[in-house]
């Protein structure tokens, strides 16, 4: 395989005339006053010398592609040559090397002709094309709602809300209040949880029947990081059917945050219900927050209040 700077004078011509110029072999023929026949196997007597050799291509089939580069071809020769391309990996191999030797010797850049990739390359482009795409999908799912202030708050839920249920359950008196102790030990798992996480409890709301009581009982934290909030729920001891729904309430105002997944589970899970949403930017304007079992899955407004808690203590 020679290199372009080894060929013939005449031969780097009329190469440089047909890359550099444009020129077909007519023109150049007329120019040289020689054959266009002539001209021809000068042109593809080159790319012969710096295309590499042994790629059982026969003479003719070379012939082609070398015209078909130095863009010689008609429309429908050009489509088929493509098509040839297409479907032979050594033509490929023959044509990219020399269209690489033409490049590396300045000769020739934009005006060299496509050649077709090979079609498992082709599969393999759009493979990375549909990895990259579903990348970008799963980076845009996971930062809604603060995709990293969910997994925070999810543990401090899981890490600290079963900890400040026990304390509530454990440390209440007949009034429901609780104890310095337990006030202490949910303080300390919360803030384990944040030192972790690198979130924010701002606030936590405890939530109880609204006629007194033990059972169920629940808590929610108000958790915030890099500028965004939300509420994170949880409750025990809960009937496992109907619809549990999240609101807020103030007077006859009530605002409707979402339903949490049915509630089930065996053994200590059983009753358990928790969720995450989005803390709206007017929750300082409510004053209660209500879990309510609804028979319908679509309720207007709170019917059967199971939990409630307030947001102004």
């Amino acid at each position: 395989m020679a290199r372009f700077d080894d060929l013939p004078a005449d031969q780097k011509a009329v190469l440089q005339l047909v890359l550099r110029q444009g020129r077909t072999y007519a023109e150049i023929a007329g120019l040289l006053k020689i054959s266009e026949a002539a001209v021809q196997n000068r042109a593809l007597t080159a790319l012969d010398a710096i295309g590499p050799s042994g790629t059982g291509l026969d003479d003719e089939r070379q012939d082609e592609v070398g015209d078909y580069l130095l863009g010689q071809q008609s429309a429908s020769e050009r489509a088929a040559t493509r098509d040839f391309l297409e479907a032979n990996g050594s033509a490929r191999d023959w044509a990219r090397q020399v269209a690489s030797e033409l490049r590396g010797a300045g000769v020739a850049g934009e005006e060299l002709p496509e050649i077709p990739a090979d079609p498992a390359e082709v599969d393999e482009a759009f493979d990375a094309l549909h990895a990259r795409r579903e990348a970008r999908v799963q980076q845009q799912r996971s930062s809604r709602l603060g995709g990293v202030l969910i997994l925070a708050a999810v543990v401090i839920v899981l890490a600290g809300g079963v900890l400040l249920l026990t304390g509530v359950i454990g440390g209440s008196d007949d009034n429901g209040s609780k104890d310095a102790a337990d006030v202490s030990t949910t303080t300390d798992a919360s803030s384990t949880a944040n030192a972790n996480t690198q979130a924010t409890v701002e606030k936590q709301f405890n939530l109880t029947p609204p006629n007194g009581g033990s059972k169920p009982l629940g808590v929610a934290n108000l958790v915030s990081q890099s500028g965004k909030r939300a509420l994170a729920v949880v409750g025990q001891d809960l009937p496992a059917s109907g619809h549990y729904v999240l609101w807020l309430r103030d007077g006859g105002k009530v605002k409707f945050l979402g339903f949490f997944p049915i509630v089930t589970g065996k053994g200590s899970d059983k009753g358990r219900l928790q969720g995450l949403v989005e803390a709206p930017s007017d929750l300082a304007s409510y004053s209660e927050m209500l879990i309510t079992r609804e028979a319908s899955s679509t309720p207007k407004a709170p019917t059967t209040i199971v939990l409630k808690g307030s947001l102004t203590g």
